[in-house]
């Protein structure tokens, strides 16, 4: 019998000082683009809200472990940076959860418009 390959998916939600949104995408774009490189990265996109200025959330998912993702991937250079940068404009520690997505596929859906 074959296993599944595991899922899961990081949303990452960051404090920033509201006039400092332009320098916090400037500094994540280059940990955007290498995590969009990452063999095991199936989806990312970044979310903000006009009601919350300063907040962004962003939405990885990952054909991986939680495990390889605390151990592997976030041990990677690349985040340092930008991390840098982030820890001196935000006005709240970022926060983070993770989700492991149900096995199958009777609970998953992606229009067609997402695909164009």
């Amino acid at each position: 019998m074959a296993t599944e390959t595991p899922s899961i998916s990081i949303h990452l939600t960051f404090f920033i000082d509201p006039a400092k949104g332009d320098e916090f995408l400037a500094a994540l774009r280059p940990v955007f683009e290498a995590v969009t490189a990452e063999p095991k990265n199936i989806f990312f996109e970044v979310y903000t809200s006009p009601d919350k200025p300063g907040v962004f959330k962003f939405v990885e998912n990952w054909n991986a472990t939680v495990d390889w993702m605390l151990t592997v991937q976030l041990a990677k250079d690349y985040y340092k940076a930008a991390f840098a940068v982030v820890d001196a404009i935000q006005v709240k520690d970022r926060e983070y959860e993770i989700w492991t997505r149900m096995s199958g596929t009777e609970w998953v859906f992606v229009g067609k418009e997402m695909l164009s």
